[in-house]
Order: structure tokens, then sequence, then C-alpha cells
């Protein structure tokens, strides 16, 4: 256990969360093996719990801690990524609950998307105002409830897709509703959480270098294609000019997206005939505050099987437009601003600056799985095992299937 971080006053976090109960003692272990998280550290908590009445009993808790690597600390960016995912849990969750409860929707017909919040703290000084090593974000162990993760290396089935799509409209549409609804509660609570946010800013190198790699893939995959190489230097410039951009303030469709919804931090509940039936949406480190088309593309292009993609996007977009619409007429939003032509216009418009960030995920996802004791965060390690036949295929499909979709234009 040496090499995970000491949790300071554990107790003092979570005690609000249990109603007057109190934390008695706790084990902590690696909640991650070695190649699935790439980021900050998951740390599994099996604490005991005593009741007010006097009675012990077991609860499983997540804590998520920031890296104690000052490389890796550099790369996260915890002064930021930490205050929006605690944002999202603290702050966001509540509003959205209130909102649906004033809008008479029963408990059990509301988003149930987030994990239990346990608490969190950006420091062990109260008043401080930066994120120190001792920041944690606590929440309920979902393994405890039958929730599995998403697999890496298995995109998504229709029925896979379907149920993210309409999570993702729901997340999307409940806080677009905030927004038009309450726009104090939102300018003044959760909004100044979710600023853009370039993850690659800290490392322009690392960026350097991850553009030429993905050159060199595409030139391999695409037989030194000069048209799609152009295509893709030209998208790189533009993804990344977007990460570094504000967003664009009265776009109807802005909310706060995800910003790397994917398979991994997707997690489901199925029911005895193997359906998935209920999901949640984890990490949320990089929410910011951008349209929905962003998040919906990401998603689209990385997680989900070619074959079903190939066969049903427009019939996905319509899912995920009626989700959203559905959503925001259940909690009394007028819709006549999000038309689906309206949606079309805004995909057409930005839907391509998804792409490069599909392709550039490309050699992550389909990295060999890692056993042993390596580190988890070393990235790059991993990367080296991977195939290069199957990511170049991929690279090809994405190609192919932008095109076909008229997201991009290639000669």
């Amino acid at each position: 256990m040496s090499n995970l971080p000491i949790i300071k006053e554990l107790g003092q976090v979570i005690k609000p969360a249990l109603n007057g109960a109190s934390l008695h003692s706790y084990e902590v272990a690696n909640l991650t093996q070695p190649g699935e998280n790439y980021g900050s550290v998951l740390i599994s908590i099996r604490a005991l719990v005593q009741g007010a009445d006097g009675t012990l009993f077991n609860k499983r808790l997540v804590a998520k801690v920031p890296p104690t690597d000052p490389k890796y600390w550099k790369f996260i960016q915890p002064e930021r990524t930490c205050l929006a995912e605690n944002a999202i849990y603290e702050v966001l969750a509540p509003e959205l609950i209130a909102l649906q409860e004033e809008a008479g929707i029963p408990d059990n017909m509301q988003f149930d998307g987030f994990a239990k919040y346990f608490g969190s703290r950006i420091s062990l000084t109260p008043s401080s105002k930066i994120v120190d090593k001792d920041a944690i974000l606590i929440l309920d162990d979902l393994r405890d409830e039958n929730y599995v993760p998403g697999q890496r290396l298995r995109p998504f089935d229709l029925s896979h897709t379907h149920l993210s799509l309409r999570y993702m409209a729901q997340f999307h549409a409940l806080t677009i509703a905030l927004r038009v609804k309450k726009p104090d509660v939102f300018q003044k609570k959760v909004r100044p959480f979710f600023d853009k946010f370039d993850w690659h800013a800290a490392e322009p190198e690392a960026k350097a270098t991850m553009i030429a790699e993905t050159l060199a893939d595409i030139k391999a995959a695409t037989n030194n294609d000069q048209n799609a190489i152009r295509t893709i230097m030209k998208l790189s410039t533009e993804f990344f000019t977007f990460l570094a951009s504000p967003p664009i303030e009265n776009n109807p469709f802005n909310t706060v997206i995800h910003s790397d919804m994917w398979t991994m931090n997707l997690m489901f509940k199925y029911d005895p005939s193997g359906q998935p039936t209920q999901l949640k949406l984890i990490d949320f480190q990089t929410a910011q505050f951008d349209s929905v088309v962003h998040d919906l593309i990401a998603f689209l292009f990385t997680s989900v099987s070619t074959r079903i993609l190939e066969d049903n996007y427009h019939s996905l977009l319509t899912f995920y437009f009626n989700a959203f619409i559905d959503t925001l007429l259940k909690v009394g939003v007028n819709s006549n601003a999000y038309s689906y032509e309206a949606f079309l216009a805004e995909l057409k418009r930005i839907a391509y600056i998804q792409v490069p960030h599909a392709i550039f995920m490309t050699r992550f996802i389909l990295a060999e799985q890692v056993n042993g004791s390596a580190n988890a965060l070393e990235l790059h390690e991993v990367l080296k095992g991977t195939n290069s036949n199957r990511v170049h295929s991929k690279l090809i499909e994405i190609l192919r299937l932008a095109h076909k979709f008229e997201i991009l234009f290639l000669e």
C-alpha cells in the first residue's frame, strides 16, 4: 500500500453524507488496474461505518485524488479539473434534482446518471481556494449496485448506444433547462466552474508529439494520401484552437458538456437477460461549457461499433434529439429554439471539430490490454503496444464515415 496516497481526515469529508453515522475505520487499495486510468489516482475504500445506534456496517467508496508526480500534476491540472468535477456533484447535481422536483417529476423518473456524492475538499485548510495534494472527491462505489464499466476494446452495440445517447441527452437538456429557467443560479453557481479547458496547453511538446504520431498513422493508413494528410493537419490545428477558445456564449445548444464522453467513462447496469438498463456518467475532469454536439460526435466516433454507426447514424441523431426535446418539455422549457433543423445546422457548424479528437484517441482506445505492475499513468508505454494495423483500419473507417455523413469533405 505504500504507493497509495495517504487520505487524511476522511471521516470529516464524508460525515455530512452519512446522516448521523460516522466513520469507524477504513482500508484502501488501488481501484484501477495498470492501463485503465491515465490521470488522477483512483482508490477503493472499504469503510466500516458506525450508525447512530452504535451498529457497524460496511460501505465501499471510491476516492479520486490528484496525482503525486509533478509531471502528471502538470498534465492533469488539478487546480482546474478538481474544481470542475467537484462542482458536478456538489453544485450542478443538486440543482438538477431541484429543477425536476419543481417540475413535478417523481423521484423514480428523474435523471439518475450521477454516482452518489459522499463529499469532497480541495485542501485540508478549510479557507483555501487552491487545490493541493490533499484534494479528494468521494463517491459511491458503483460496483455495489452492479454497475459495470464499458470495455475499451469492445465498441458499443445498438442497445448500449441508445442508452448512452438517452442519458447524454438528459444531462445536456437538464443543464440547458437550468440555464434557461434559472439564469441567475446558473450564471452565479454553475457557470464559473466550467470555463473552456485546454488539457494540452501545459504540455506543448506532448501535443506536438501526438500530432506527429497521428499524422504518421494517417500516412500509413491512407498510403500517403496527401489530401487526407492535409485535411488532418488542418483539422488538428482547428481542434486545438477550439480547445483554447471561449465558446459562443449565446448559443442555445450550449450546456455543460462532459468533453470526454467515451466507453470507459460510462458504467452500465444490466437486467437478467443481459440488456443494459441504467447508466452512470463518470470522470468529469474536463467538463466545460460548450455545444452539445461536441459530446455527441466524439461519443459516436470513439465508442460505437463501425457497423452500428454506419447503418444507424441518422437514426441515432434523431434518437438523441428526441430524448433531448422530451427532457426539455418535461421540465417546462419552450423548445421553439431547438427545432431539428436548428440541431442539424449546429451539427453542420461544428461536428468536424470532434473528428480529430476521435482520431487522436484511436491509439489510446485500441492499445493492448496491460497486465502486471506497470504504473497506470505511463500512457506512452501502453501505446507502444498498440497494434498498428488495427489502428490504421479504424482511422480509415473514421475518415470514410465522416466523409459519408458529410462531416468532412475529402476530395
